[in-house]
């Protein structure tokens, strides 16, 4: 497979580009992919803006530019939804995006509706963490989910760092600096596939969304889209 390199995105309206509603509820075009971020119950640490929704909606226009134009997958910028986890609507979705798991509060009926939804094949990636009280609420509340399993620590041998890029290292330098490094973490099904992943102590969205702009270092934002490219495609194809 010949390895693609990503080069410095810019995306036509940049931080000017008018920012959607919060409370969006359906994708803007019919496409292959759309990239659905969820909402859920959330510690109201943030003042304005919760967790769920950092790097909105940026990010996922930045990122499904990126996917679109390097794997083919038909879908375009404005292909994203938000979700709300405790909707069944999520079934739609084939991969589900979190965004600063260490604010989840979870309530019962996510607990069953998120449950159901990786029982029937479904994959999420859980990004944004901001040390090791957040790892803390958001392994419990994960615990919640899946008494009988537990996360594992990703090694770079894993498909899921060679189904499209070859990544060749996991000490990723992530945007903010934290007293330890980032960790990758993930939970299998029964048959051996991933169906979460956990970027701790880690923001990709960060990179997505600042992608356009001189603040992060561009072989930065690169690697952190062939991570981003590569959870697609592993759970897409496997």
């Amino acid at each position: 497979m010949t390895v693609l390199v990503i080069q410095f995105l810019v995306v036509e309206g940049g931080i000017s580009s008018p920012t959607p509603s919060l409370d969006a509820v359906g994708q803007r075009e019919s496409t292959e992919f759309t990239f659905a971020r969820v909402q859920f119950n959330s510690y109201g640490r943030w003042g304005r803006t919760p967790g769920w929704a950092h790097d909105y909606p940026r990010a996922e226009r930045n990122f499904l530019t990126i996917l679109s134009d390097v794997t083919g997958i038909q879908t375009s910028p404005e292909s994203y939804v938000i979700v709300q986890l405790d909707d069944p609507e999520i079934m739609k979705y084939p991969i589900l995006y979190f965004s600063e798991p260490g604010s989840w509060n979870i309530t019962s009926e996510e607990a069953e509706n998120f449950r159901e939804y990786v029982r029937r094949g479904g994959f999420a990636i859980f990004d944004d963490f901001d040390g090791r009280r957040d790892w803390l609420n958001f392994y419990s509340c994960i615990k919640r989910v899946f008494p009988e399993r537990d996360l594992e620590l990703l090694t770079l041998e894993n498909p899921i760092f060679h189904c499209f890029y070859d990544i060749e290292t996991l000490d990723m330098i992530p945007p903010m600096r934290y007293r330890e490094d980032p960790l990758f973490y993930g939970m299998w099904d029964e048959g051996g596939r991933i169906q979460i992943v956990v970027n701790f102590n880690n923001d990709l969205g960060d990179f997505w969304e600042w992608s356009d702009e001189s603040i992060f270092p561009i072989h930065l934002s690169n690697e952190a889209y062939k991570f981003g490219v590569n959870y697609i495609i592993y759970a897409m194809s496997h």
